[in-house]
């Protein structure tokens, strides 16, 4: 991980440690999100975080518009991408495959991406 990187992520860290209880968990709620999946969002590097992005893209899917269109589906997404222990995974398969992805296998919101999908084609 490239030095600035990991002094960006260090410092996100001590500002966000910084907070008082109260101010996180009102931030949370602000964003409609539990305060334990608050956090682990906040913790995430900038890398993983764009990892969901990268994915939805490369099926066809464009995130923007399904931020505005499928808010809450796509605050979950975000919540279970950043969970996820396949992270080191997703993003070798999106840097190194050309063709479809193998992400079914192993990707938590899988089954929401193919759900998004049909409803795309459907919609089309």
């Amino acid at each position: 991980m490239p030095i600035a990187d990991t002094l960006r992520q260090w410092w996100r860290a001590r500002a966000f440690e910084a907070l008082d209880r109260t101010t996180v968990a009102e931030m949370a709620r602000d964003n409609a999100v539990p305060e334990a999946d608050f956090r682990r969002l906040a913790s995430r590097r900038r890398r993983e975080s764009a990892l969901l992005r990268r994915l939805l893209q490369r099926v066809g899917l464009d995130p923007d518009l399904l931020s505005r269109s499928q808010a809450g589906v796509m605050r979950d997404m975000t919540i279970v991408c950043a969970g996820c222990l396949m992270a080191h995974r997703c993003r070798r398969d999106l840097d190194r495959h050309e063709g479809p992805l193998p992400h079914g296998r192993y990707c938590p919101n899988a089954e929401t991406i193919e759900a998004l999908q049909q409803g795309s084609k459907r919609a089309s």
